[in-house]
This record gives C-alpha cells, structure tokens and sequence, in this order.
C-alpha cells in the first residue's frame, strides 16, 4: 500500500471537479450565484472529454477535491509509520452517486492497542482514519479517527473516535487534520486505557439492572417483558461470558445495541442505517450522563 500513498493516477477517489455555469435551456442566461459542478464521465479520466453532472451549489461554495486533504494527511503517514506498517495498512475508497459522496478508509492492522480481561480475553482495537467529502453541498469534509469498530458508506460508523470537520468555505485548510492526526495516536491510547480500567471494573447484575431501566427509561413493572433494558440485560450476561461482569461488558452490550440489526435489535428495515444511527447518538447520551460516570467511577 506504500505505493498508494504516494501516487495519484492509480485512485479513482483523485477525480478531478470542473466548474461551470449554470445556464437556462431555452434562454441561455447564466443562473445568478450558482455553478454546477462535473467531473469526467470515466473516472479513469476518460479520453472522450466527456463529462458528467455531480451538483449545483451557490458561488461561494468551495470545491475541496479529495487529493488536496488525502495527500497531505498521506505524507503525514509516510513521515511518521514504519514503511513496513504502512505496507500492510489497508486503503478502500467509496466513491457514490456518481461521485457526488466519496469516502476514503486507512486501516492499520499493525497499529492496534489490547485490553485484557480478568479471564484472559483480549479484545483489539484497531487504528482507522475515515475520510468523508462530498460535492453537492450535503455537509463539511470531515475526518472519523480512533477505534472505529463499524464503518458503511452508507454513512453508519460506531466505535470510539473523534470528528474534525471544515465547511467547504474560501476559508478552507488542511490543518486541521493534520492536527487531528497527531492527536489521534494519543487519544486512541488514552480510549483503550479507558477501556481497559472498565474491563477491571466489576459491576453487580443489580446495579446493571437499575441503571439500564434508567438510562432507557424502561417500565420497572415486573409484568412488561421484553423492554429494551430486559434486552440489554441478556445481550450483558452474553458479553460477560467472555469479558467477564464488567463494565466493558456493559459497554460491549451497549454497542452491540447500535451497530447491529439483530434478532435481539432489530431495525424496522433490514440495514436501516438511519435506526443505527439514532442508536449510536442514544448510546452516545447514555455514556456521558451523570449516572452513568457515577456507576463507572463507583
């Protein structure tokens, strides 16, 4: 992958954006602060000269084309990772509607932090850095960098990372994520220590019973079966087998909730991102509630 690194042909993902006016069909008079957006038909830079519509966007929209963040944080990772590191990280680009959303993923399989638990169980935590650009005004380039567990491109991403994101503004600059990756190689260490002093933490099934009915909101009528926090309860006797009765356990439980359409979850509509979603930001609130620092640090 050193090789992909360093090139710039060989990437669909580096396409380059045109812009042009926008004009009435019959008319022929230019759209007051508008431009359209297009790229080549191919992505391999067709010969033909042929290009295809990605958007319209107002003037002082500013085209960001994926080489110009990519290649710098590339560089980046060129200067700082062993070279035999950066031949076994693994690069996929997503490149949807027509181009107008494009993700790009670094995995590093040699780069990962252990927590183990009582019982000898070891969970790995992987680095990534996700990269998501778009050119039809839907949202800021942002950068997802840490312990990413689950990641789709169709916009679903669990785990625990940071967000750096900047507005497709004049404004526009790559420092951010530059910064964002330096910081990152500290933050991911200080998330699995994290994780680590929970997975030394025990946790009473009482407490995890109380705290779940809170949190969810969940009636405390013995005669309601099956709520959310009675499901929560069984995917956290699930997860202890393994991790032992921790609160890492708790935690994995928790995830298991927002990153899976399962029998014991399931979404209205099979790979309902959208549900998930929801999911992560609800698991998210519960995680950083007062109750729930209380219970951890307890």
């Amino acid at each position: 992958m050193l090789e992909n690194l360093t090139s710039t042909n060989d990437r669909n993902i580096f396409f380059p954006v045109f812009e042009e006016p926008v004009c009435g069909i019959e008319t022929a008079m230019e759209a007051p602060n508008k431009k359209m957006l297009t790229t080549w038909s191919d992505f391999n830079y067709c010969l033909t000269g042929k290009r295809k519509y990605l958007s319209v966007v107002n003037n002082n929209y500013r085209v960001v084309e994926n080489k110009e963040i990519l290649l710098p944080l590339q560089k980046q990772m060129i200067n700082y990772f062993d070279p035999t590191v950066l031949e076994r990280m693994r690069i996929k680009d997503s490149i949807l509607k027509d181009g107008a959303v494009c993700w790009a993923e670094y995995t590093f399989p040699d780069i990962f932090e252990e927590i183990t638990s009582k019982g000898g169980h070891k969970t790995k935590f992987n680095l990534r850095y996700i990269l998501r650009n778009t050119f039809d005004g839907s949202g800021s380039v942002m950068l997802y960098s840490g312990d990413i567990d689950v990641f789709c491109s169709n916009g679903m991403i669990s785990g625990a990372y940071d967000i750096t994101k900047k507005k497709h503004t004049k404004n526009f600059n790559t420092e951010g994520f530059l910064d964002a990756f330096d910081k990152t190689l500290v933050t991911h260490k200080e998330q699995v220590e994290k994780y680590q002093r929970w997975a030394d933490t025990f946790i009473s099934g009482t407490v995890v019973r109380k705290l779940l009915n809170i949190l969810t909101k969940s009636p405390t009528d013995k005669k309601r079966k099956n709520t959310l926090s009675d499901r929560l309860y069984l995917q956290f006797a699930e997860e202890s087998k393994n991790r032992g009765q921790t609160v890492f356990a708790l935690s994995s439980a928790l995830t298991a909730y927002a990153s899976h359409n399962s029998p014991r979850f399931p979404v209205s509509k099979a790979g309902d991102a959208g549900t998930l979603l929801k999911r992560q930001e609800r698991v998210g609130a519960w995680t950083e509630s007062d109750i729930w620092k209380d219970v951890v640090a307890a």
